[in-house]
């Protein structure tokens, strides 16, 4: 990665000096060692994010290791692999199953996926950053704002991945997910020394997603789409995790559709001030996309009905935050979060 040195050239018998010293200087510049036939593949986390992603990087052939807590879960899934159903349905047979981010490191993984919940990133740095290395490209493949920046500057690196996911699932049963929906293209950028490009490993990311049947294409901005996406995720996940509405239920609801258009209202003007502008009509755009939306939970409701931690901090706490930070009010999404942070600490001190 660009915050290591080029690494001494490791010459082999069946490779000639010319041919490793340009193998090293493409990793040293752009991130991706280009004769890496086959990379490994580690993804933390298998939640429905991560588990659809590992039963389709698996099943178009990539070299794939996963990582999760739940020992039941790693059991049931070395005994009978991975299961994905709804609008498609296929089985993901996967070989290395982990419980902990040291034995995940000891497979050397090439580029590493983190698919856990964004609320629980900073314990999953914790644990990374004893056993990173500059061998691993790290790519947030979360909801929320900022998440490859906390990464960057939690590990000391210059360069982390960013992916905006548009499909989503739930969980069934242990080692089964369903896959609900996906509207693509999924979304890849990269975060460098505080700007956002794209290199040679998001140009390798989007060609093995896209193989896999997960389209993905490259962003030079990759945060326009972060923008784009987390404001339509605060809309609607606060309040129907406050509700308990699903998301066609706020949408047709007088009162809840007009809070959910309020918060549109804020995300779009602090984006606006953080340099991103969706448009004279993005208001009209943003909510005509939500009354489209199903009967479904959001995800964020799914984890209070099971007293767990939300994203909110990330969603609609992050608008607030950037609020505060241009001087840009944002009351519905200052008091949704604080809602919501009342209401977990009602089930965290329990826990405690």
């Amino acid at each position: 990665m660009l915050n290591s040195k080029p690494s001494i050239l490791r010459v082999t018998r069946t490779e000639d000096f010319e041919h490793a010293y340009k193998r090293d200087l493409a990793q040293y510049f752009f991130g991706l060692d280009v004769t890496m036939d086959k990379p490994t593949i580690g993804i933390i986390g298998l939640g429905p994010i991560g588990s659809i992603l590992a039963a389709h990087l698996t099943s178009g052939g990539t070299n794939v290791i996963v990582e999760d807590i739940a020992k039941d879960l790693l059991a049931k899934i070395m005994k009978d692999g991975l299961k994905v159903s709804g609008i498609r349905e296929f089985f993901a047979r996967i070989e290395n199953v982990v419980g902990s981010l040291a034995k995940l490191a000891q497979f050397e993984p090439d580029i590493v996926f983190v698919t856990t919940k964004a609320c629980f990133l900073k314990n999953v740095l914790a644990e990374l950053k004893p056993v990173y290395t500059p061998r691993m490209r790290l790519v947030s493949f979360q909801n929320g704002l900022d998440n490859e920046r906390l990464i960057a500057e939690t590990l000391g690196i210059d360069t982390v991945y960013r992916v905006v996911i548009n499909y989503a699932g739930n969980l069934v049963a242990s080692g089964e997910v369903q896959l609900n929906w996906f509207q693509p293209p999924n979304y890849i950028g990269a975060f460098r020394k505080g700007q956002y490009t794209t290199d040679e490993t998001t140009k390798y990311i989007a060609k093995i997603m896209t193989k896999c049947e997960l389209t993905t294409e490259e962003s030079s901005d990759i945060k326009s789409h972060v923008w784009e996406k987390t404001i339509l995720n605060a809309a609607l996940c606060s309040i129907c995790a406050l509700t308990g509405q699903t998301m066609k239920e706020a949408m047709e609801f007088e009162f809840s559709h007009d809070l959910a258009v309020k918060v549109l209202e804020e995300g779009l003007s602090v984006a606006k001030a953080d340099g991103y502008n969706f448009g004279k009509d993005a208001l009209d755009r943003f909510t005509g996309y939500l009354e489209k939306g199903g009967a479904h939970k959001p995800s964020m409701l799914v984890d209070v009905e099971n007293k767990r931690m939300t994203e909110v901090d990330f969603m609609s706490g992050a608008i607030a935050a950037y609020g505060e930070r241009y001087n840009v009010e944002t009351p519905v999404n200052r008091v949704l979060t604080g809602l919501l942070k009342s209401l977990e600490s009602r089930y965290s001190s329990k826990r405690a």
